[in-house]
């Protein structure tokens, strides 16, 4: 019988130099605890007026006035504490950097506030971030799908990739990413929609290409 790691090994291609595979962090490579992970909205006098999941944040309309706070998604020991790793994808990763490929992190969050913790975390995990580079979007302006394109795009125009994947839980940061096609129709994008279910640690993944 052939392990389920052989299978991942077995079902990646020969690596595309112009080619790269981005991760999403929270809900593709790695689920949490919610009651302890969470982004809070502050109203305009800084209370405390709702807490939101990873999944509900990537849907939530800010209302006017209204903040968020990110504090729990910088700690980087609370990351350590809540993460738990989806096999699935996390071996895909592994095993696209084993045989070659171009890997990086795309995260939503912004700067961790230790980055030698966070390291120290992720390589329990089987990841070195030295070797895997973290994109942060969070530290860009404007929404998370818009933030996520923008680095992808800024990554075509400095390297000229010929060739992009993401994997990602959100149907909106894989939507927006598809439509970087109109201003490159040289590239070819693969948006892999990674579907998690905590309760019985099963992975679906949908795969659109353009």
């Amino acid at each position: 019988m052939i392990k389920f790691k052989e299978l991942i090994l077995e079902n990646v291609k020969e690596p595309n130099p112009r080619a790269i595979h981005y991760f999403d962090l929270d809900d593709t490579l790695f689920s949490h605890d919610n009651h302890k992970l969470r982004v809070h909205v502050l109203d305009q006098h800084g209370r405390r007026v709702r807490s939101l999941t990873n999944q509900e944040y990537n849907t939530h309309q800010l209302p006017d006035n209204h903040s968020y706070d990110y504090r729990e998604f910088r700690n980087s020991d609370l990351f350590g504490e809540t993460a738990k790793p989806i096999k699935k994808t996390l071996s895909k990763l592994k095993a696209l950097q084993k045989n070659g490929h171009k890997v990086e992190i795309l995260t939503a969050r912004q700067d961790l506030d230790d980055k030698d913790r966070f390291a120290h975390h992720m390589k329990k995990f089987g990841v070195d971030i030295d070797q895997v580079h973290v994109r942060r979007a969070g530290n860009l302006p404007g929404k998370t799908p818009d933030a996520k394109a923008s680095v992808v795009r800024d990554a075509i125009n400095r390297n000229g990739h010929n060739e992009v994947h993401l994997y990602d839980d959100s149907h909106e940061n894989l939507n927006k990413f598809l439509s970087l096609k109109r201003e490159h129709p040289e590239v070819e994008f693969n948006a892999h929609h990674v579907e998690h279910d905590p309760e019985t640690g099963k992975v679906a993944i949908t795969t659109r290409k353009v």
